[in-house]
C-alpha cells in the first residue's frame, strides 16, 4: 500500500513543497510526474468528501462491523476435527506456557528433544484460530487442508534425524497474494480470484519448504493491497472480511493486516507480508510484531499478485527480531523469475542472525528524524479539518488527543521514545530536525494507477491456462455485475487504474522521476548528518520507497490508551546488517513486545 493510498492519513496531510531536482531530473519530466501526483489526488479527494470522509475525519468506530455481503468465505475446518476433537484445554494450556516468549530456533529445540511435536503445534495454532479468529479477529482467510498431513511427515523424519533446515516443522502462515501450488487459493482478497489456485508456489514459498516449514494457510489482507477504493478500511477483503485488531478497539492497518495481527495474537508462529509502500511496517508496528521490509530484491517477488512492481517486495513478519532473521536467512536469494534480485545478491546466504549484537549497534551511528514541523502542519490540517466536520473550534484536551492519538502513531511514533532506548545502550544519536531535510516528494503514488494495470496483466498472462482474468479491466466488469456484494466498499481505485491512459514511456520517464528523488532524499539525509541508519518514522516509505530502501519496526510498548507502538529504522540499500544491529539494541533495551489478551478483547 502507498501511505498515499491511506484514506486515514491521507484525508490530513499537508501538501509537499516542490524538492530541488537531483541530477539528471529534467524539469518536463519533473512535471509529468507532478501532474500524475495531482490528478491522483484529486480524484481520490474527491471520492473521499463524496462518500466516507466524515466518517475518516470524525473516527472509524473501530472494531469495525463488516458490511451487508455475501461474497466471503467461511473458513473451512473440516480437515482438522478429529485433530480437534482430541485436542484437550489442559494440552493447549501445556503449550501456552511450552511456548511463551521462545524464538523458533528454542521451539526447534523442544522438537528436537522430543518435548513438542509439529502436528501438536499445528493442532495448537489451528485451535486458537477456531476460538479467538474465526468471526472474531478474521485474520485467516484459508488454511491449508494438508497441514497436519505435511507435519506428521515432518515429524516422523525428525525421529530419524533428518531435519531438513531451520524451519522443520514450523508452521507458517502466508498472505493471500503469495501464490502456492497446493489446494489452497491465490485471491489477493478479490471476489474475482475467489477460486482460482495457482499453477506453482512462488520462489519464496519454495525455499520455506524446503527449509522445513508446513505452510499453515493464507493470511488475510487489504484486498489488492490495500488499492481497491479510498473508502475502504484496512483490512478488509470481500473474501476474507474484515482484520480486527487483537489488542482493542483500533485499526489493525493494512494491507498485510492478517500477517500482522495472526503473528501478534499467537495463530501462528511466524508470516510473510507484502509491502508496496507501508503495508509490512505499519500493521506490524500497530500490532506488536517484529517486521521487515527488506532491500527490494533481497526476496523474490516471483509469483506473488502484484500492486507496483516498481515498489512491491515480500518480508517476514515474527514475535523477535531473532525470528525475522531466521526467516530472512531462509527466503533471501538470487531468482531467475526475478531480476531484481541480482541487485541484491551481494546479501545472499548471509547469516543475518550474526548481526544482532550490541557490540555491532555501538559502533554506528543513529539519526533520528524528529517531525516538528510535520507534526506542527499536520495536527493543524487534522484539527481544521475535524472543527469543520463537528462545527466547532477544538478545545485544548481534543487537540492534545489529536497529536498523541492520531498525529504521532501516523507519522510513525514518538521519537524520544528511540532516542531515549540509543543513548541508554551507548549508542551515537544524532537528532535530525525535519526542517532540515530535502523537501518531500511522495514517491509512490504517481507510479500505481499505471503500474498496477501493467502489472496485473503481465502476471496473469505468465500464470497458464486458465487465468481467472487478463487485466484489471476484466475485474471491474466482474465487480460490476453485484457490485454491492463483490466490491460493497467500492473501486475505485481499481477503475482508476484500469482506465489510466499513461503511456509505457511516460510511466518510465516518471518512474525514473520517483527513483531519483528517493535515491537523492535517503543519500542527503545520510550523507549530510554523516550517519548510517535512521529512526525514520513512515518517512522512508513516501520519500524513499522507491529506492528499494528497507525498513525495519521493533514494538515499543503500549500507548496511554493500549495501542501498540513501534520504532520504525529505515536505512539505505541494502543496509539490513545496520538495521538488525540497531533493532537488536531497541529490541533488548524497550523490551516492547507485548502479548494481547484475546479472553478480554473479544
Amino acid at each position: 500500500m502507498s501511505e498515499a493510498a491511506n484514506p486515514e492519513a491521507a484525508a490530513t496531510m499537508p501538501a509537499a513543497s516542490a524538492p530541488a531536482l537531483p541530477h539528471g531530473v529534467t524539469s518536463e519530466d519533473y512535471a509529468l510526474f507532478g501532474q500524475a501526483a495531482n490528478e491522483g489526488m484529486a480524484r481520490w479527494l474527491g471520492v473521499l468528501q463524496q462518500s466516507c470522509l466524515e466518517a475518516i475525519v470524525l473516527g472509524r468506530k473501530f472494531p469495525l462491523a463488516e458490511p451487508e455481503y455475501t461474497a466471503k468465505r467461511p473458513l473451512a475446518l473440516d480437515a482438522f476435527e478429529a485433530a480437534l476433537a482430541g485436542f484437550k484445554p489442559e494440552r493447549a494450556r501445556a503449550i501456552d506456557a511450552l511456548l511463551a516468549a521462545r524464538t523458533v530456533q528454542e521451539i526447534r529445540e523442544l522438537m528436537a528433544g522430543g518435548r513438542l511435536s509439529s502436528v501438536d503445534l499445528v493442532t495448537y495454532y489451528i485451535d486458537r484460530i477456531r476460538r479467538y479468529d474465526v468471526d472474531k479477529l478474521n485474520s485467516v482467510i484459508e488454511l491449508n487442508p494438508e497441514a497436519l498431513t505435511i507435519a506428521a511427515q515432518l515429524d516422523r523424519e525428525q525421529a530419524d534425524g533428518k531435519a531438513r533446515g531451520p524451519l522443520h516443522g514450523i508452521p507458517v502462515l502466508l498472505k493471500d497474494n503469495i501464490a502456492t501450488g497446493d489446494r489452497m487459493h491465490t485471491t489477493a482478497g478479490a471476489y474475482a480470484l475467489k477460486v482460482w489456485r495457482a499453477d506453482r508456489d512462488a520462489f519464496l514459498v519454495r525455499k520455506l519448504r524446503a527449509a522445513g516449514a508446513v505452510i499453515l494457510g493464507k493470511a488475510n489482507l487489504s484486498e489488492w493491497a490495500n488499492y481497491m477504493d479510498p473508502c475502504m478500511p484496512s483490512g478488509f477483503s470481500a473474501v476474507g472480511g474484515q482484520t480486527r485488531h487483537p489488542y482493542g478497539a483500533y485499526d489493525p492497518l493494512g494491507s498485510s493486516s492478517g500477517s500482522a495481527v495472526s503473528v501478534a495474537a499467537h495463530l501462528t508462529t511466524v508470516s510473510v507480508g507484502s509491502e508496496t509502500s507501508g503495508s509490512i511496517i505499519q500493521p506490524a508496528r500497530m500490532n506488536s510484531v517484529v517486521a521487515l521490509r527488506p532491500s527490494q530484491g533481497l526476496i523474490s517477488r516471483d509469483h506473488i499478485i502484484p500492486l507496483g512492481s516498481a515498489l512491491d517486495t515480500p518480508g517476514p513478519i515474527g514475535r523477535s527480531l531473532t525470528d525475522v532473521a531466521l526467516m530472512l536467512n531462509v527466503m533471501a536469494g538470487v531468482d531467475r523469475n526475478d531480476a531484481k534480485t541480482s541487485d541484491a545478491a551481494a546479501l545472499a546466504g548471509v547469516d543475518f542472525t550474526e548481526f544482532l549484537s550490541l557490540d555491532a549497534a555501538r559502533k554506528l551511528r543513529v539519526g533520528v528524524i524528529v517531525p516538528t514541523q510535520k507534526v506542527t502542519q499536520y495536527l493543524t490540517a487534522k484539527a481544521a479539518q475535524r472543527q469543520a466536520a463537528l462545527g466547532r473550534e477544538l478545545t485544548q484536551e481534543e487537540q492534545t488527543a489529536l497529536l498523541y492519538e492520531e498525529v504521532l502513531p501516523d507519522l510513525g511514533g514518538d521519537p524520544e521514545v528511540a532516542i531515549k532506548a540509543l543513548k541508554a545502550e551507548g549508542i551515537a544519536v544524532v537528532e535530525i530536525p525535519d526542517d532540515t531535510l530535502p523537501a518531500e516528494a511522495d514517491t509512490a503514488q504517481p507510479l500505481l494507477p499505471y503500474d498496477f494495470q501493467n502489472s496485473i496483466a503481465k502476471f496473469f498472462k505468465g500464470v497458464g491456462a486458465p487465468a481467472p482474468i487478463s487485466s484489471l479491466a476484466d475485474v471491474v466488469a466482474i465487480n460490476n455485475q453485484d457490485l454491492a456484494n463483490r466490491a460493497p466498499y467500492g473501486q475505485h481505485f481499481i477503475e482508476w487504474s484500469a482506465e489510466t491512459k499513461m503511456t509505457d514511456a511516460e510511466y518510465q520517464r516518471v518512474l525514473a522521476v520517483a527513483r531519483a528523488l528517493a535515491a537523492h532524499w535517503m543519500e542527503t539525509v545520510i550523507e549530510q548528518n554523516d550517519v548510517d541508519v535512521l529512526v525514520s518514522g513512515m518517512s522512508y516509505s513516501g520519500n524513499a520507497g522507491a529506492a528499494g530502501v528497507p525498513a525495519l519496526t521493533i514494538p515499543a510498548g503500549l500507548d496511554p490508551k493500549g495501542r501498540p507502538q513501534g520504532v520504525i529504522l529505515s536505512g539505505p540499500y541494502l543496509s539490513e546488517p545496520k538495521l538488525f544491529a540497531v533493532g537488536y539494541a531497541l529490541e533488548q533495551t524497550l523490551k516492547g513486545r507485548v502479548e494481547p489478551d484475546l479472553e478480554a478483547t473479544y
